[in-house]
């Protein structure tokens, strides 16, 4: 019927506007989403530790890719800006042993051919670059903040 169809078109609508907003939202260019994430820079650069606060004071934490999809949107952001960003993601606790913020093991890993090597015993946080890759890199260094909601 007619009725059916119209409300059909109405759903179409519906469908077509949000999908825009995702759209927009997904290209805007200091946001990713990934599935139920969000992955957000605000162009500020500092060490591990300030990074981590600053996330933590946003609501949310640093960025911790758990997946090669999540991995590709932070390597964006990192391609967008030309900066390599820190993750949530360090062996400072055991030497070797690369752990998410709360300890856990990671479950994933993108690591640049010979990474980490923990170049002169110093390098206990990961940064990536804009190859999507990752390296061992000292926590003192500045990176640009990428923080994950």
């Amino acid at each position: 019927s007619g009725q059916e169809l119209r409300s059909e078109f109405q759903n179409l609508g519906t469908l077509t506007e949000n999908i825009s907003l995702c759209f927009l939202v997904i290209m805007f260019p200091n946001g990713r989403i990934v599935g139920e994430k969000i992955f957000m820079t605000s162009g500020y650069e500092g060490n591990f530790d300030s990074l981590k606060q600053r996330c933590s004071q946003a609501g949310g934490q640093l960025a911790s890719p758990r997946n090669a999809a999540e991995n590709a949107a932070i390597q964006q952001i990192v391609v967008l800006y030309n900066k390599s960003v820190f993750l949530g993601i360090n062996d400072i606790q055991t030497e070797g042993r690369f752990t998410y913020l709360n300890g856990e093991n990671i479950v994933y890993s993108n690591w640049q051919t010979r990474e980490p090597n923990n170049d002169k015993g110093i390098e206990d946080c990961v940064e990536v670059y804009s190859s999507g890759k990752w390296n061992d890199k000292s926590c003192g260094e500045k990176r640009l903040i990428v923080c994950e909601f």
